[in-house]
C-alpha cells in the first residue's frame, strides 16, 4: 500500500483510540493487514527505476499521506495518539528502506555469503515486511488499495 492509504487509516484509528499505545499497535496491525491485499504501490517495479527516483516518489507521497491524514483527521483526534499511530502504520515500510537503499540492485535480490552483520539485518528486516506484501500491477492495484482504505475507514468510522 502507498504511504497515504497507511497514514489515512492511521489517522482513522487514531479518532477512535486516544491511547497512543493502542492507535499504535493498532495502526502497526492495520499495515500487515493492508500489505496482504494486492496492491500498487511506487515500490512495485522499483527495479525498473532509478533509487533516486524510487525515493523521490516515496518521500513526497509519504509526507503527502501524513498531511492528508492531518486534513482529514487531525481536528478529531489528539496530537500523541495521532502521531503514535502514524508512526506505527508506517514503520514497517521505514525498516525496509535501509536495505532498498544501501544494498539492493536490480540484480541483487539478497545477500551475498560474505555480507556483513548489517547487511543480513538490514535484509531480515526487509523480508519480514515483505511476507505480508500481495504485489498488483497498476491500475487493479490502486482500485483494490482504494477499496481496502474505504473498508477500514468505514469499519472505523
Amino acid at each position: 500500500m502507498t504511504a497515504t492509504a497507511h497514514a489515512l487509516v492511521a489517522g482513522a484509528i487514531a479518532t477512535k483510540f486516544s491511547d497512543p499505545a493502542s492507535a499504535a499497535i493498532l495502526a502497526l496491525t492495520s499495515h500487515y493487514i493492508m500489505d496482504s491485499v494486492p496492491h500498487w504501490d511506487f515500490g512495485t517495479n522499483w527495479r525498473l527505476r532509478s533509487k533516486t527516483a524510487t525515493g523521490t516518489f516515496a518521500i513526497a507521497e509519504t509526507l503527502f499521506g501524513i498531511a492528508a491524514s492531518w486534513y482529514f483527521f487531525g481536528g478529531s483526534s489528539q496530537i500523541l495518539p495521532f502521531l503514535a499511530a502514524i508512526a506505527g502504520a508506517l514503520l514497517p515500510d521505514w525498516a525496509e528502506a535501509p536495505w532498498y537503499i544501501f544494498f539492493a540492485t536490480a540484480k541483487k535480490k539478497e545477500p551475498t555469503k560474505n555480507a556483513g552483520m548489517i547487511e543480513k539485518t538490514l535484509f531480515q528486516a526487509y523480508k519480514v515486511q515483505n511476507r505480508f506484501h500481495t504485489k498488483a500491477q497498476f491500475p487493479f492495484g490502486f482500485i483494490t488499495q482504494v477499496a481496502t482504505v474505504v473498508f477500514f475507514l468505514f469499519l472505523l468510522k
